[in-house]
């Protein structure tokens, strides 16, 4: 870091905040912190929001104590609820708390991912708090039909925030084209990579004793969530799937939904089919077992971005069902379906017995990096200018 820029600045440690409200988005930031935590120039807190703290994924807010990383805040802000406003009443909470959060603790970076509302919340404090924010994954892009709240929460968020790490060469092409000032683009990849490639994978035996037999066998691991411009959709977008899957004979270990509008009912499908002698419902599984069930699955069903991020490293076919994910930068790993019983029928025999196409897919690694992400972040958080000069925004258009 230069002679005056924000360490020299701090005069400490640079204190890095980083803000989460879900278990997916935990996993893209962590191996970020934990670069940062090895590193003595900085000092690193967490802010727990949204279903981390509640019973939604099994009290998730115990994985980041488990990682070993301190609280600073935890923000009771989720509205269970789907009804059209629950998300913006979500979104509003947490902004409240997180001003104060901001304001008592003064960090010199927040950290934040994404396009949910975690995202827009800690761009809005943090510019208002002249606290500078640190955005993950900006200028990505996806337009399903009726569109998406994310894309422009995405968007938006990347218009506040002040270093943007992205993903891929594209999306920070995009942000350029929007106005930012190249300096603060900064292509990394994805975090989430990095925690692939550095978790140990548990073989199919040591496995069975946490989630059953079913995983010494071929097994599809399915994670759908409700789009926004459809919330109802995704309930039966879901039945579907089961429907289809097991016909087929084939074991499913199903997660749980996130928590946007239209999850409740998805649930509710979920607790349906949780009897079921050819489906497993997990809740909210340690890192190692939740890689290790990727690894040894025969393919990821669904609408997660998962399937488009880090399945490719695990050369594991995916089945994008409907419209949630649309336009987004993939490998050759995902076929793209409606939710129809017969699209998926045909897109599950060709992922599961097509040796051509399993061959075809193995070894092309990820578009979205290398799994060496975390350190190329750091690299760039070392290197920033002063607090004014972060804050200091000029549009380029």
């Amino acid at each position: 870091m230069s002679a005056d820029g924000l360490l020299a600045e701090s005069g400490s440690p640079v204190r890095v905040l980083a803000l989460s409200g879900t278990r997916s988005e935990w996993d893209l930031i962590e191996p970020l912190l934990a670069s940062l935590r090895a590193d003595s120039d900085f000092s690193v807190g967490v802010i727990a929001s949204g279903a981390h703290p509640t019973p939604i994924h099994d009290f998730s807010i115990r994985q980041i104590q488990a990682d070993g990383y301190e609280i600073t805040a935890t923000v009771f802000n989720l509205t269970a609820s789907s009804a059209p406003a629950a998300r913006a009443k979500t979104t509003a909470n947490l902004l409240a708390d997180l001003a104060g959060v901001l304001d008592r603790e003064n960090p010199d970076l927040l950290l934040v991912l994404g396009d949910r509302e975690e995202a827009i919340a800690a761009a809005l404090a943090g510019s208002y708090v002249r606290v500078p924010v640190v955005h993950l994954a900006g200028g990505d892009h996806t337009h399903p039909i009726g569109g998406d709240i994310d894309e422009e929460i995405r968007h938006a968020t990347s218009k506040l925030a002040h270093i943007h790490l992205t993903m891929a060469e594209e999306h920070s092409e995009r942000l350029r084209r929007l106005g930012e000032e190249p300096w603060r683009v900064h292509t990394v990849g994805s975090c989430g990579l990095d925690k692939i490639r550095s978790t140990a994978i548990i073989d199919p035996s040591a496995l069975a004793d946490v989630l059953g037999d079913g995983v010494r066998g071929e097994y599809a691991v399915v994670i759908h969530h409700a789009v926004h411009s459809k919330p109802l959709d995704g309930a039966s977008e879901v039945e579907t799937i089961l429907r289809t899957v097991t016909a087929a004979g084939v074991h499913v270990f199903l997660g749980q939904p996130n928590t946007d509008t239209g999850s409740h009912e998805i649930l509710e499908t979920i607790r349906d089919w949780a009897s079921s002698p050819l489906v497993r419902v997990y809740d909210n599984l340690p890192r190692r077992e939740f890689v290790s069930l990727l690894a040894h699955a025969g393919v990821l069903i669904g609408n997660s971005s998962l399937g488009l991020h880090e399945a490719s490293m695990l050369d594991l076919p995916v089945i994008n069902v409907g419209q949630r994910q649309r336009g987004r930068l993939h490998g050759p790993n995902v076929q793209w379906v409606e939710a129809s019983p017969g699209d998926i029928e045909s897109a599950l025999e060709r992922a599961l017995r097509d040796e051509t196409y399993r061959e075809e897919i193995k070894g092309l690694g990820s578009p979205y990096g290398d799994g060496r992400s975390a350190d190329r972040a750091r690299l760039v958080l070392r290197s920033l200018p002063g607090r004014d000069a972060l804050l200091s925004k000029r549009q380029t258009y």
